[in-house]
């Protein structure tokens, strides 16, 4: 099983953020949108893991949850990983909640030393809503993306830490929760 931890995002602001990718999408902007059903914010990519480890992860998000209150997080701006100049992904951004989901993020790290899959970036917190398929277009993207910058998609309140199977299949991927914690 492909595996990861999430935070998933409600279906209200999944539809907002689906109607700005339809106003990015009227232009050829060489990238390879996120199908909105499958926004969410990533705190830790495990990776390949045999279903016999699940409840060993589920109790490591439940440890690294604990004592952490429900929190609100907003979703505002945009941007691109790692930079214009070589861009790969482009983001929405985390406001309010960004700190919490750091700290959340770090605690999960823990995971890495139980499956050998550290991290190789500092986390940073952030939606993926698109992927860089053609570099060439990196002006034109910057120039779109700075019509958005300040724009709020709004904000949610974090109840549930979930873990995630990825799926692929040749349309991409499909994204299911196979565990969700709840934090209190």
């Amino acid at each position: 099983m492909r595996l990861f931890v999430a935070v998933n995002i409600p279906q209200d602001i999944k539809e907002k953020i689906s109607d700005f990718l339809a106003e990015l999408n009227k232009q050829d902007l060489g990238v390879k949108w996120v199908d909105s059903g499958n926004l969410h914010l990533t705190l830790k990519f495990i990776g390949e893991a045999p279903f016999e480890k699940i409840s060993g992860i589920e109790a490591v998000i439940k440890e690294s949850a604990a004592g952490q209150k429900p929190f609100r997080v907003n979703l505002s701006g945009t941007g691109v990983f790692p930079d214009i100049h070589r861009p790969r992904v482009v983001w929405i951004g985390i406001g309010e909640g960004g700190y919490v989901l750091k700290n959340i993020a770090l605690k999960l790290e823990t995971l890495g030393a139980v499956d050998g899959n550290k991290e190789e970036r500092a986390f940073s917190a952030h939606v993926t809503i698109g992927r860089i398929k053609s570099i060439e277009k990196a002006a034109l993207l910057d120039k779109k993306l700075a019509e958005f910058k300040k724009t709020d998609f709004g904000s949610f309140t974090v109840e549930n830490i979930d873990l995630m199977e990825s799926v692929l299949h040749p349309g991409g991927p499909e994204y299911k929760c196979i565990r969700s914690i709840t934090i209190s």
